[in-house]
């Protein structure tokens, strides 16, 4: 069950979108922070607008461009809305969603009986619903915000009973969301009317008479700076013509070298910083990655700043954040440590990233994967319920979200066994298709021998398509049935995401069983740099103990191909581009893949939409 922060008493715990840009219909489970994670335009930011289109702070205009499209249309029929509904519930003090709000709550004062409904399990909740809508008497889209009566079913919800009370500006703004995006800039942020830094800055919570005594100061040191500057003086007097022109009273004009009123000083203000040692630079001067953190790190002083004189002046006040692309500029080791200041941001937090390093330190349960396909945007979530193992959501997490964050952003997940696949099936598929393997947005990846469970229930829980080649020998497909039903499939033998090498043989006697043996000798030289690599490991190893205590025997018949066999089996690493590229090389464009590697690929490239491209002469 979901942990909440209970410091407000409540939390948005659920969101639904309807034809929001690309958003045709989607909910979205919101824990106390919710990573949201998907490719490029798979409708991450759309989300975080629609929701601060909703709720947020400053609300976003809504307007014809946020009207869902058809691929066929140029404008969006008059009938369509947006709708998007959000759900709170009341939380209790063990951070639960708790069954009511507490009798004389500062909610239940706020929304009344207007706003809080109970749901189909008689629990209290709060449902919003704003809708973009064509208004044809005024001839433009209108906005619509009401309570819901009722939060039915996903597949029912666009028709939910509303209340005809419009909903107030007062009773969003304790919940409203504050919303930082990708463009952030701290040394724009300084000038710019309504932000963070000017909201925190505009009032700097001083005593009147303090403020009367330093603005006699500054207007002391401003004469003085006018005083002794000829320059300034050059000015003000070239600059008195203006009366002439503008006014037939008399004027004066007046040059202010500093800022004379304090409410002033946060537009002229600026922020230096510089690493233990050396020179302090203004923000200006520095990277966007310093100015995007810092302000970040404004942002969450806003945050904290907020939150703490509404609790202390008795009010309530729900503190929900959004970040866009928090990682924006840092490199990898600065957005590992991001992560956690994140965390240190009081209030409920959604925020979207491309970072696996951010992404990977987050829990399974607040990791939401946006994914489009066919242009309709769909979410999936982790769900730990069907792991009663403690064990298996500890391996979960460490082996794959931990290590292999790339995965939660992969167009699909390509499984195997062996370090030499590892290194050979990138070059092969690079020729197969025509692209290399990142440019086409899959994730290979060696299942650490036959781990492969976890991998495949990732991939299942978040809707990203895998495949599996695997070595055909007894006791590794034994392991790789076990995990295939594990994870709810059906074993290997009938399953039509897995490729299995035939006659219990792995990947290297496969290339062997396919007449590879002059490329395999190809390769071996090329990773020794010297012909006849073959010929010296077989002068040296024949006769000698094996695998198993075995004597090895290279003079009798087939002897050069188990030697062929057990030199790559013990060079995988070191070898296997060497042997792809030879294979890649023939001049039979037919002969370019050994027969189970174009089976894999086929299936793939089938499943996934892509042909095999044109073989090259």
């Amino acid at each position: 069950m979901a942990i909440y922060s209970k410091d407000s008493g409540i939390a948005i715990v659920a969101v639904r979108v309807s034809n929001f840009r690309s958003l045709k219909n989607i909910e979205v489970e919101l824990s106390d922070l919710t990573v949201i994670i998907g490719a490029n335009n798979a409708g991450k930011t759309s989300f975080l607008d629609a929701l601060f289109g909703a709720i947020g702070a400053g609300r976003k205009f809504l307007g014809v461009d946020d009207v869902r499209l058809e691929p066929t249309e140029a404008t969006a029929p008059k009938d369509r809305h947006v709708t998007i509904d959000v759900l709170i519930r009341p939380i209790g003090v063990d951070g639960e969603i708790g069954e009511a709000y507490p009798p004389g709550s500062y909610w239940t004062s706020l929304w009344g009986t207007q706003g809080i409904a109970t749901d189909e399990h008689g629990s209290e909740i709060t449902a919003l619903r704003t809708q973009l809508v064509w208004s044809n008497v005024r001839g433009e889209y209108i906005v619509e915000r009401r309570f819901l009566r009722e939060w039915p079913p996903f597949s029912e919800w666009l028709d939910a009973e509303a209340n005809d009370r419009p909903v107030s500006a007062n009773q969003i703004e304790s919940i409203a969301l504050h919303y930082v995006d990708a463009k952030r800039d701290l040394e724009d942020d300084i000038r710019r009317q309504g932000s963070f830094w000017r909201r925190l800055t505009e009032d700097l919570g001083l005593e009147a008479a303090d403020i009367a005594a330093m603005e006699e100061t500054l207007s002391d040191i401003n004469q003085a700076i006018v005083e002794k500057s000829e320059i300034l003086q050059h000015l003000r007097t070239n600059l008195s013509g203006l009366q002439r022109v503008v006014s037939s009273d008399s004027a004066e004009v007046e040059i202010s070298a500093v800022a004379r009123k304090l409410r002033d000083l946060s537009k002229g203000v600026d922020v230096s910083f510089g690493i233990s040692g050396a020179q302090s630079f203004p923000l200006a001067r520095h990277g966007m990655g310093t100015r995007s953190l810092a302000s970040l790190m404004v942002f969450r002083a806003y945050a904290s700043w907020r939150h703490k004189k509404a609790t202390g002046a008795g009010d309530q006040v729900h503190s929900f954040l959004g970040l866009e692309e928090p990682e924006s500029h840092l490199h990898p080791q600065a957005q590992r440590s991001l992560f956690s200041h994140i965390k240190l941001i009081p209030g409920q937090r959604v925020v979207s990233t491309h970072s696996p390093y951010l992404a990977g330190q987050a829990q399974l349960g607040e990791l939401r994967l946006f994914i489009k396909r066919g242009g309709d945007t769909t979410v999936s979530k982790i769900d730990t319920s069907q792991l009663p193992d403690p064990d298996d959501v500890r391996q979960l997490q460490e082996t794959v979200i931990d290590t292999r964050g790339d995965i939660l952003f992969s167009r699909a997940l390509v499984l195997f066994e062996g370090q030499t696949e590892e290194q050979a099936l990138p070059l092969w598929a690079e020729e197969y298709w025509g692209a290399s393997i990142h440019e086409l947005g899959f994730c290979f990846v060696r299942a650490n021998g036959t781990n492969y469970f976890p991998f495949i229930f990732l991939a299942k829980s978040l809707g990203i398509p895998w495949y599996v080649i695997a070595d055909g020998e007894p006791s590794p497909i034994k392991d790789l049935d076990a995990a295939l039903k594990k994870a709810g499939e059906v074993d290997s033998s009938a399953n039509g995401r897995v490729i299995v090498h035939p006659e219990g043989r792995n990947f290297e006697s496969q290339i062997l069983a396919d007449g590879y043996q002059a490329e395999i000798e190809s390769a071996l030289d090329a990773m020794d740099g010297a012909p006849g690599y073959l010929d010296n490991y077989i002068r040296d190893k024949h006769g000698q103990k094996g695998k198993k205590g075995v004597i090895r025997d290279y003079a009798s018949e087939g002897g050069r191909a188990r030697a062929a066999f057990d030199a790559i089996s013990n060079a995988k690493t070191s070898v296997a581009k060497h042997l792809a590229r030879a294979i890649i090389g023939l001049p039979t464009p037919e002969r370019r893949f050994p027969s189970i590697i174009a089976k894999f690929f086929d299936l793939v490239g089938k499943s996934e939409g892509l042909p095999k491209v044109a073989p090259k002469a």
